[in-house]
Protein backbone atom coordinates (compact mmCIF):
# COMPACT_ATOMS: atom_id res chain seq x y z
CA UNK A 1 0.00 0.00 0.00
CA UNK A 2 1.55 3.48 -0.82
CA UNK A 3 1.97 6.14 1.56
CA UNK A 4 -0.64 7.74 0.36
CA UNK A 5 -3.44 5.75 0.67
CA UNK A 6 -2.12 4.22 4.42
CA UNK A 7 -2.69 8.17 5.28
CA UNK A 8 -6.16 7.91 3.39
CA UNK A 9 -7.23 4.32 5.11
CA UNK A 10 -6.01 6.15 9.18
CA UNK A 11 -8.35 9.07 8.62
CA UNK A 12 -11.00 7.06 7.70
CA UNK A 13 -11.05 5.12 10.44
CA UNK A 14 -10.43 8.54 12.54
CA UNK A 15 -13.85 9.11 14.70
CA UNK A 16 -14.95 12.36 13.89
CA UNK A 17 -14.94 14.93 16.30
CA UNK A 18 -17.54 16.05 18.32
CA UNK A 19 -19.01 19.17 19.54
CA UNK A 20 -17.26 20.78 22.45
CA UNK A 21 -20.48 20.09 24.67
CA UNK A 22 -20.83 16.39 23.54
CA UNK A 23 -17.52 15.75 25.23
CA UNK A 24 -17.83 13.84 28.66
CA UNK A 25 -16.89 16.57 30.85
CA UNK A 26 -18.95 19.09 28.68
CA UNK A 27 -21.90 16.36 28.87
CA UNK A 28 -21.67 15.99 32.68
CA UNK A 29 -21.72 19.82 33.23
CA UNK A 30 -24.73 19.68 30.85
CA UNK A 31 -26.39 16.82 32.88
CA UNK A 32 -26.10 18.66 36.50
CA UNK A 33 -26.85 21.54 35.15
CA UNK A 34 -30.03 20.26 34.00
CA UNK A 35 -30.80 18.40 37.49
CA UNK A 36 -29.85 21.50 39.21
CA UNK A 37 -31.97 23.54 37.33
CA UNK A 38 -34.97 21.19 37.63
CA UNK A 39 -34.30 20.69 41.25
CA UNK A 40 -34.78 24.67 41.97
CA UNK A 41 -38.03 24.90 39.53
CA UNK A 42 -39.56 21.92 42.05
CA UNK A 43 -38.45 23.64 45.17
CA UNK A 44 -39.78 27.38 43.38
CA UNK A 45 -43.33 25.30 42.40
CA UNK A 46 -43.16 23.48 46.01
CA UNK A 47 -42.99 27.46 47.68
CA UNK A 48 -45.66 28.97 45.37
CA UNK A 49 -48.01 25.93 46.77
CA UNK A 50 -47.09 26.29 50.71
CA UNK A 51 -47.65 29.63 50.37
CA UNK A 52 -51.24 29.37 48.89
CA UNK A 53 -51.39 26.72 51.42
CA UNK A 54 -51.18 29.72 53.92
CA UNK A 55 -54.37 31.51 53.18
CA UNK A 56 -54.65 35.47 53.84
CA UNK A 57 -52.30 36.29 56.81
CA UNK A 58 -54.23 36.77 59.88
CA UNK A 59 -54.00 40.15 62.92
CA UNK A 60 -51.51 39.43 65.57
CA UNK A 61 -51.09 41.73 68.73
CA UNK A 62 -48.06 44.32 68.12
CA UNK A 63 -47.60 47.16 70.12
CA UNK A 64 -45.28 50.78 70.10
CA UNK A 65 -44.40 51.21 73.89
CA UNK A 66 -47.96 52.70 74.20
CA UNK A 67 -47.37 55.90 72.42
CA UNK A 68 -49.70 57.40 70.20
CA UNK A 69 -48.30 57.09 66.45
CA UNK A 70 -48.14 60.91 65.15
CA UNK A 71 -47.87 60.04 61.55
CA UNK A 72 -48.66 63.11 58.57
CA UNK A 73 -47.42 63.82 55.23
CA UNK A 74 -48.99 64.76 51.16
CA UNK A 75 -51.18 62.74 49.81
CA UNK A 76 -50.32 61.34 46.24
CA UNK A 77 -53.82 61.38 45.34
CA UNK A 78 -54.65 64.67 45.96
CA UNK A 79 -51.42 66.81 46.84
CA UNK A 80 -53.46 67.74 50.27
CA UNK A 81 -51.59 67.50 53.59
CA UNK A 82 -52.80 64.25 55.55
CA UNK A 83 -52.36 63.88 59.52
CA UNK A 84 -53.44 61.08 61.64
CA UNK A 85 -54.44 63.56 64.56
CA UNK A 86 -57.58 64.88 61.74
CA UNK A 87 -59.02 61.23 63.19
CA UNK A 88 -58.64 61.91 66.76
CA UNK A 89 -60.94 59.51 68.66
CA UNK A 90 -61.39 57.02 65.61
CA UNK A 91 -59.45 53.38 65.63
CA UNK A 92 -57.56 53.80 62.66
CA UNK A 93 -56.41 50.79 60.21
CA UNK A 94 -53.25 51.92 58.55
CA UNK A 95 -52.57 50.09 55.73
CA UNK A 96 -49.01 50.35 54.12
CA UNK A 97 -48.97 49.31 50.27
CA UNK A 98 -47.69 50.23 46.41
CA UNK A 99 -49.59 50.21 43.16
CA UNK A 100 -46.53 47.48 42.29
CA UNK A 101 -47.38 45.25 45.06
CA UNK A 102 -49.18 41.77 44.17
CA UNK A 103 -50.10 41.21 47.59
CA UNK A 104 -52.03 44.94 47.89
CA UNK A 105 -53.62 44.14 45.01
CA UNK A 106 -54.66 40.95 45.98
CA UNK A 107 -56.16 42.34 49.42
CA UNK A 108 -57.25 45.72 47.51
CA UNK A 109 -61.11 44.66 46.44
CA UNK A 110 -61.50 43.58 50.26
CA UNK A 111 -60.15 46.91 51.55
CA UNK A 112 -62.70 48.93 49.57
CA UNK A 113 -65.68 47.02 50.95
CA UNK A 114 -64.21 47.00 54.30
CA UNK A 115 -63.99 50.47 54.52
CA UNK A 116 -67.01 51.08 53.02
CA UNK A 117 -68.91 48.75 55.39
CA UNK A 118 -66.83 50.57 58.73
CA UNK A 119 -67.12 54.14 58.95
CA UNK A 120 -66.47 54.38 62.45
CA UNK A 121 -62.88 53.31 61.76
CA UNK A 122 -60.44 55.02 59.68
CA UNK A 123 -58.39 53.98 57.15
CA UNK A 124 -55.28 55.68 56.20
CA UNK A 125 -52.66 54.57 53.51
CA UNK A 126 -49.17 54.92 53.34
CA UNK A 127 -48.38 54.84 49.77
CA UNK A 128 -44.66 53.23 49.60
CA UNK A 129 -42.03 53.72 46.81
CA UNK A 130 -44.55 54.57 44.07
CA UNK A 131 -45.26 57.18 41.76
CA UNK A 132 -48.48 59.74 42.00
CA UNK A 133 -49.88 58.19 38.57
CA UNK A 134 -49.73 54.87 39.91
CA UNK A 135 -51.54 55.21 43.46
CA UNK A 136 -54.09 57.44 41.43
CA UNK A 137 -54.63 54.83 38.82
CA UNK A 138 -55.02 52.42 41.78
CA UNK A 139 -57.10 54.56 43.56
CA UNK A 140 -59.54 54.67 40.16
CA UNK A 141 -59.59 51.01 40.14
CA UNK A 142 -60.06 49.82 43.07
CA UNK A 143 -62.75 52.78 44.42
CA UNK A 144 -60.79 53.53 47.26
CA UNK A 145 -62.10 57.02 49.11
CA UNK A 146 -59.65 56.91 52.02
CA UNK A 147 -56.66 59.23 52.17
CA UNK A 148 -53.13 58.09 51.81
CA UNK A 149 -49.55 59.55 52.67
CA UNK A 150 -46.72 59.07 50.23
CA UNK A 151 -43.92 57.72 51.59
CA UNK A 152 -41.35 57.92 48.47
CA UNK A 153 -38.62 57.14 50.48
CA UNK A 154 -39.32 54.67 53.04
CA UNK A 155 -39.00 56.54 55.74
CA UNK A 156 -42.16 56.22 57.45
CA UNK A 157 -41.72 52.23 56.69
CA UNK A 158 -38.61 52.44 58.09
CA UNK A 159 -39.60 54.06 61.10
CA UNK A 160 -42.61 51.55 61.39
CA UNK A 161 -39.92 48.45 60.95
CA UNK A 162 -42.12 47.46 58.09
CA UNK A 163 -40.98 43.90 56.81
CA UNK A 164 -42.75 43.69 53.61
CA UNK A 165 -45.94 44.83 51.50
CA UNK A 166 -48.96 44.89 52.40
CA UNK A 167 -48.42 45.58 56.03
CA UNK A 168 -51.24 46.54 57.75
CA UNK A 169 -51.31 48.14 61.34
CA UNK A 170 -54.60 48.68 63.94
CA UNK A 171 -54.45 51.76 66.23
CA UNK A 172 -56.91 52.09 69.03
CA UNK A 173 -58.58 55.25 69.52
CA UNK A 174 -55.82 57.06 70.97
CA UNK A 175 -53.99 55.55 68.01
CA UNK A 176 -51.70 52.99 69.95
CA UNK A 177 -50.28 50.40 67.69
CA UNK A 178 -52.41 47.24 68.92
CA UNK A 179 -52.35 44.65 66.26
CA UNK A 180 -50.76 44.10 62.43
CA UNK A 181 -51.00 41.95 59.78
CA UNK A 182 -47.94 41.58 57.83
CA UNK A 183 -48.93 39.88 54.07
CA UNK A 184 -52.06 40.30 52.16
CA UNK A 185 -55.28 39.70 54.08
CA UNK A 186 -58.86 39.47 53.29
CA UNK A 187 -61.98 40.88 54.89
CA UNK A 188 -62.06 38.69 58.27
CA UNK A 189 -58.27 39.39 58.55
CA UNK A 190 -59.37 43.55 58.28
CA UNK A 191 -62.30 42.70 60.63
CA UNK A 192 -59.81 40.79 63.33
CA UNK A 193 -57.94 43.70 63.56
CA UNK A 194 -60.09 46.43 63.36
CA UNK A 195 -62.14 44.44 66.70
CA UNK A 196 -58.30 44.24 68.74
CA UNK A 197 -58.22 47.91 68.10
CA UNK A 198 -61.77 48.81 69.20
CA UNK A 199 -61.65 46.64 72.34
CA UNK A 200 -57.97 47.87 73.15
Amino acid sequence: MSQKKAKRARQTTRPAPQPAWRGPASRRRWIGGGILAALLAAALITGVVVARGNGPARASAAHNGGDALSLSGVSPITGKRVSLAEFAGKPIVLNVWGSWCTGCIAEARDLARFERAHPEAQVVGIDLEDTDGGARAFYRRYGFTHPSIADPHGEIASRLSVQGTPTTFFLDRRHRIVASVVGATDAAGFEQGLRAAEHA
